[in-house]
């Protein structure tokens, strides 16, 4: 190639490709990748706008606890099945197999078991008493409304026990208070108010 004084023009080369892309050569030297800036990084915000700030976490809706009556015939439910099965299960058909033992100690054993196995073991499994299940209510942790675990359900069933026992105590004492509620930090809730917050499916 020539200008019109008839000497010669170096002709312009491109810059080689970069080894290992082989689009540079067609398209231009792409756009370098800072090498303390690893791949798949998102990109940081324009110029003059602050950053996106991490959102905190929301806290747990724990239904309200169900009603006072509720919760009463449940517990009623509860303690005729305890005694309306482990009397007569401790006095007539146990004996029979288990010859010279005292008929009622029977009883009074098959009614504390009954009672574990329905308060203790019936809301580990399932989240509910037979009464609380027939009223529809569900077991749940005061701070997440999560299943309560083993020991705490039996925490929860030694107070039960005590409290029908420890109120002319607490009479003739005149305490305020009520040390049995949310002792345990555990709630007694409706299974509706359960599935509206979508801890029940």
């Amino acid at each position: 190639m020539s200008d019109p004084r008839g000497q010669h023009q170096p002709i312009p080369h491109s810059p080689p490709p970069q080894p290992g892309n082989p689009y540079a050569q067609r398209y231009g030297q792409p756009h370098a990748q800072p090498h303390n800036q690893p791949y798949g990084q998102p990109y940081a915000p324009p110029y003059g706008q602050p950053a996106p700030q991490p959102q905190p976490p929301q806290p747990v809706r724990v239904p309200e606890p169900a009603g006072d009556e509720r919760r009463m015939f449940a517990a009623a439910v509860d303690c005729v099945l305890a005694l309306g099965g482990g009397f007569p299960l401790g006095m007539d058909v146990l004996p029979k197999f288990t010859a010279g033992v005292e008929p009622l100690l029977l009883a009074v054993a098959c009614i504390f078991g009954l009672s574990i196995v329905n308060q203790v073991l019936g809301a580990w499994i399932f989240r509910a008493s037979l009464g609380k299940w027939m009223l529809r209510m569900r077991v749940v942790r005061e701070t997440d409304a999560g299943r309560p675990g083993f020991w705490r359900l039996v925490h929860r069933w030694l107070l039960g026990m005590t409290w029908l026992p420890m109120q002319p105590v607490r009479y003739l004492a005149c305490a305020d208070g009520d040390p049995y509620e949310d002792h345990c930090k555990i709630r007694y809730v409706r299974v509706k108010d359960l599935r509206r917050l979508r801890h029940l499916h």
